[in-house]
């Protein structure tokens, strides 16, 4: 007997329609979150059958208007999906994908998410269907390959203190350190208001903070992407891209896309997503996005066998004073 086909969304307008088809007479629309889960699950399901091997979804609400204090970043706490995530597949099942769309976190976080994958598999390929910044780059540069959806990006991996990218504080210290050089020392008195925005120590945590995410990438690529490179190139290899990935006085924000040419042109094993896998990673952010926008939930840790959890938050309004 005939299945019948599940239903697609290629495209937001899809998802709209879709939302429209179940709202009641009075215009009200009411999400289904089993529904809704297993909506992703169908197509996590022909994201594996396409692939090969078992996914695993990591995902976070991202770019949309948030609390400031909403738990979005790659944390400690992310290190308990990802044990969930990891034990929901056979322990015979040696290669696995992550799915990945986050605005990156904290590197120590991130090396334990690592240990965690590379202690249970060994190749991990990551697929990029949106973003990937910061240490959620850095965490795709742990896999054995990268696929991005022709409209995907990675963002620079230079490390940011309090929000703040390091390596503008370093030279803001270095240029009032030429202005009092040039202006003598009593202009200190003029631009020690500035100074006494940051302790000292700040920038010795940039100095270490950079040096971190650029020692824990390189050794990645030459780890897992790069594995099979003899030592001298690959070394190369590793530091070229790990020192491009982390320039921001090229980038000059910390929010820019990588150029991914120039990642391949290095050697990376980067790749744009064809045909059917470009439909299917482009119809999993919809999904996800609509999940989020609909439920309330700002980050997802999700398996198509049946392991579905996630942070959610719930947003306060305040009314105004008569």
């Amino acid at each position: 007997m005939p299945t019948t086909p599940r239903q697609r969304f290629g495209n937001f307008q899809d998802w709209h329609e879709y939302v429209q088809s179940l709202a009641d007479p009075a215009g009200n629309v009411q999400l289904n979150g089993e529904g809704l889960r297993d909506l992703r699950y169908a197509c996590y399901k022909d994201i594996q059958a396409l692939r090969g091997r078992p996914l695993l979804v990591y995902a976070v609400n991202f770019p949309s208007q948030l609390p400031p204090n909403a738990p979005i970043s790659i944390d400690l706490s992310d290190v308990d999906g990802f044990t969930d995530l990891i034990n929901s597949v056979d322990s015979s099942v040696r290669e696995v994908d992550v799915l990945i769309h986050s605005p990156g976190g904290v590197p120590d976080a991130t090396e334990r998410i690592v240990r965690l994958l590379r202690a249970r598999f060994d190749e991990v390929h990551f697929l990029v269907p949106h973003s990937a910044y910061s240490a959620a780059t850095m965490l795709a540069m742990s896999g054995n390959t990268i696929t991005l959806h022709p409209s995907a990006i990675l963002g620079p991996i230079d490390p940011q203190i309090n929000g703040v990218p390091a390596r503008q504080i370093k030279r803001a210290f270095t240029n009032l350190q030429k202005k009092v050089a040039e202006e003598g020392q009593e202009s200190i008195v003029v631009y020690l208001p500035l100074i006494e925005k940051y302790d000292l120590y700040v920038l010795e945590m940039c100095d270490d903070a950079e040096k971190l995410s650029k020692s824990l990438v390189k050794e990645w690529l030459k780890a897992y992407m790069l594995k099979d490179i003899q030592a001298r190139p690959k070394n190369t290899i590793a530091t070229k891209a790990t020192s491009y990935m982390a320039d921001f006085d090229k980038h000059l924000m910390h929010s820019r896309s990588l150029d991914t040419a120039k990642l391949v042109g290095f050697g990376l094993k980067i790749e744009s997503a064809e045909q059917e896998l470009a439909s299917l990673l482009r119809e999993a952010h919809i999904l996800l996005a609509g999940t989020f926008n609909g439920l309330g939930f700002v980050k997802i840790f999700e398996s198509p066998e049946k392991l579905s959890w996630g942070a959610q938050i719930q947003i306060i309004g305040v009314p105004r004073p008569q």
